[in-house]
């Protein structure tokens, strides 16, 4: 939510007083800031500590954790940024094709505008048989053409209002 504040607009040239006056207000307002969001991500920082420590996992949501109050809840979700590695994966499929099994490369990635990982990959690494060997290799290089960054957690915070009747819990499919 922002407010618009009115803009004084005068005929005549600010003096340097009220130059000198604006610009206390600026830095004020600044350091204001400041302590504001310090204080804030230390509040969210403890929030955060308290939710892992004591949360429990909700229903199918593996990666989040939520700990509830009377009239609030807080829901802590982590996730990973999938980094590939371009350079990598070209060597991954050039040791592939060198050694016969190109059409296993499918298997693992595809191009769009880069690589992406293809659904299963895993499953498919552990799954095919190739010669022990190369098998080693391709898990090696697999190894190398990825990389799992984790993610800031992200926090959620509802405040239930007591004066508003409770949502409905939805029900658990059979």
């Amino acid at each position: 939510m922002t407010t618009a504040l009115a803009i004084p607009v005068t005929p005549t040239r600010p003096t340097p007083e009220a130059i000198d006056e604006l610009a206390s207000r600026y830095a004020l307002a600044r350091q204001t800031k400041a302590e504001a969001v310090a204080s804030l991500e230390a509040v969210e920082a403890e929030a955060i500590a308290l939710v892992e420590l004591w949360g429990t996992v909700p229903p199918h949501a593996e990666k989040s954790r939520r700990l509830a109050g009377r009239l609030s809840e807080f829901t802590v979700t982590k996730s990973d940024v999938l980094t590939i590695q371009d350079d990598r994966v070209e060597t991954l499929k050039e040791a592939l094709e060198a050694n016969g099994y190109g059409e296993y490369f499918a298997r693992l990635f595809t191009l769009r505008s880069k690589y992406e990982v293809v659904e299963g990959a895993e499953a498919a690494l552990k799954a095919q048989s190739l010669p022990k060997r190369l098998a080693e290799k391709v898990l090696n290089l697999w190894g190398r053409c990825i990389t799992v960054k984790p993610k800031k957690p992200s926090l959620k915070v509802s405040v239930l209002d007591p004066g508003k009747p409770a949502k409905k819990a939805k029900k658990a499919a059979r």
